[in-house]
């Protein structure tokens, strides 16, 4: 990755917003439009991803403080 920014949810995220601000304006011609909701919908499941491992390991972190049985998971 030269040059290139590592992907994060903070920027995912915000270059989702873009693309929505795109979308919506409607000024956009039908390929890029076709361009920009794939590279949206990619976005949306690169979130998605990064919630639920984070939601996991949320509620690994409180089993733990609350005692519970904790069953040995791999971080994602």
């Amino acid at each position: 990755m030269t040059g290139e920014k590592k992907l994060t949810f903070e920027v995912a995220m915000k270059e989702l917003e873009v693309i929505i601000q795109k979308l919506d304006a409607g000024d956009v011609a039908l390929e890029e439009s076709i361009s920009l909701y794939t590279r949206g919908m990619e976005l949306s499941k690169y979130c998605r991803e990064e919630l639920d491992a984070v939601d996991k390991k949320i509620s690994m972190i409180s089993k733990y403080h609350n005692n519970e049985t904790i069953q040995e998971e791999p971080f994602v």
